[in-house]
């Protein structure tokens, strides 16, 4: 969908501490050729203070700092995450709408995996759209990937889980990036490329081996053996398909294609996959992404686009002009995929 009064006025990320993989291989946690595949240099690791909603309120302040909006202004919040929230039995957006936004508004989560804070775009904008008294909406996303439940460093091979937090603002009013168009695809029938054939619980049962550490890509090269003869080359191909229509869609509806974007932020894979996954089906380079930066970061479900564009804020490479291309792939399958235009120099917020 094309937009024409949607803006990103302020964005904000908080990533703790990263931890060099020379450590992690020394300690035998992971291994030279794995790390020459990904080019992973260091992951954004949590502290025992670092907790997922905190780090996202850490986030989401900088970010509302940024825009400069009163909080009064806010109508919405959503709260994207792929991970354990913190609590059970508990409302993590709530705490967010209290923590970040002083009570406006209202909120809710959204679970979409990696895509969530980009599949939160097209639900703010319609929000947004439908013309409340409250211009702008906050898009948070927090992760901690541990174990027992994940192995950062061999959940999949082709990248390595950090921890964090990313935030952006929504606004009606005004900001430095104009949302041009966002499109998304949907591929639900690739489901069972990560449920792979194992039994619905009643509960975590984190001491089931069959189940924990989640192995990403054991599960899905069994949904491959069933569906496709093993030929995983088949699941890829339908995601391929599915990456290409998002970026395309968007890109057409922005009136550009995906080689005239100056930036481009995908989900931080490792330098084989990215290649493999992203680039090469699209026909990009790797020249205008932010690699070098996810390459100290890792994959931090779906902080990774705002964390990106937050990167390319404080690292003063955005101008008056450029186009921005963001686009989230998560689990289920989903893709989501949003076209901006800078419409001035944004000025960073210090933590």
């Amino acid at each position: 969908m094309r937009h024409d009064n949607l803006y990103i006025a302020g964005v904000g990320a908080w990533y703790p501490k990263p931890v060099p993989v020379d450590e992690a291989i020394e300690a035998g946690w992971y291994d030279d050729a794995t790390q020459r595949r990904t080019g992973q240099l260091a992951v954004s690791v949590a502290g025992d203070d670092d907790t997922q909603p905190e780090m996202a309120v850490r986030a989401g302040n900088l970010a509302v700092r940024q825009s400069g909006l009163d909080t009064g202004a806010f109508g919405l919040l959503l709260h994207a995450t792929g991970a354990f929230c913190g609590l059970d039995g508990w409302n993590v957006a709530s705490y967010l709408q209290q923590h970040v936004l002083g009570g406006h508004g209202l909120s809710f989560e959204v679970k979409q995996q990696s895509n969530g804070a980009m599949a939160a775009i097209e639900l703010a904008a319609a929000f947004l759209a439908a013309g409340t008294d409250r211009t702008a909406a906050l898009i948070t996303a927090s992760d901690r990937f541990t174990m027992p439940v994940w192995n950062r460093w061999r959940t999949y091979p082709g990248l390595v889980f950090g921890d964090g937090a990313s935030a952006a603002v929504l606004s009606r009013t005004g900001g430095f990036a104009r949302v041009v168009s966002v499109v998304t695809e949907s591929r639900p029938e690739l489901e069972r490329a990560q449920r792979a054939g194992l039994p619905f619980m009643a509960y975590a049962d984190t001491g089931d081996p069959e189940a924990y550490p989640i192995n990403l890509i054991k599960r899905m090269q069994t949904f491959a053996d069933e569906e496709h003869d093993g030929r995983i080359t088949e699941v890829f191909k339908v995601m391929n398909q599915a990456l290409i229509r998002s970026v395309e869609g968007a890109a057409q509806e922005a009136g550009i294609t995906a080689a005239d974007a100056d930036h481009l932020v995908f989900p931080n894979f490792g330098r084989t996959m990215l290649r493999q996954e992203v680039l090469m089906p699209l026909g990009l380079g790797a020249d205008r992404t932010v690699f070098e930066w996810a390459r100290e970061t890792g994959h931090v479900g779906a902080t990774d686009q705002f964390g990106g564009l937050e990167h390319l804020v404080r690292s003063g490479r955005l101008e008056p002009g450029h186009r921005v291309l963001l686009c989230g792939i998560g689990l289920g399958f989903n893709w989501t995929t949003a076209i901006l235009e800078i419409t001035e120099r944004p000025v960073p917020v210090a933590d």
